[in-house]
């Protein structure tokens, strides 16, 4: 059992209860009178900060999951060569593979534990 801090633009709303294989159990209002908060403050105290994970601050797409969202049909890609020539087809898909290097790996970048998180813990019971 983990815990998600999530967020939007910047501000926290909740805590995701999340499975060990990551799917969502509930989401738990930042609440101090709310029963599922208390055993979240509970859980933590108890098992520690590492079933906590900050929230989501950007998500960066794989190279090659990002090329094949943009490229051509290939029907329409014979048909481009067709009509204006390889070297025409050539610069397209060069203008893609240069969007997107192999050098961008798919990346998920967590910020670290709210502060709040810690200090809720601390004055919990």
């Amino acid at each position: 059992m983990k815990y998600k801090i999530r967020q939007l633009d910047g501000v926290d709303l909740s805590i995701n209860k999340v499975s060990g294989s990551g799917q969502l159990i509930m989401s738990i209002p930042l609440d101090p009178n709310n029963l599922d908060y208390q055993q979240f403050l509970q859980d933590v105290k108890e098992q520690g900060y590492s079933i906590v994970e900050g929230p989501t601050v950007g998500v960066t797409t794989a190279y090659d999951i990002a090329r094949e969202k943009e490229y051509p049909p290939l029907q329409d890609q014979l048909d481009k060569i067709y009509h204006s020539g390889v070297n025409a087809w050539k610069a397209d898909i060069k203008a893609i593979k240069d969007k997107y290097p192999k050098t961008q790996v798919g990346v998920t970048t967590v910020a670290d534990i709210p502060s709040w998180v810690k200090d809720a813990v601390d004055a919990a019971d």
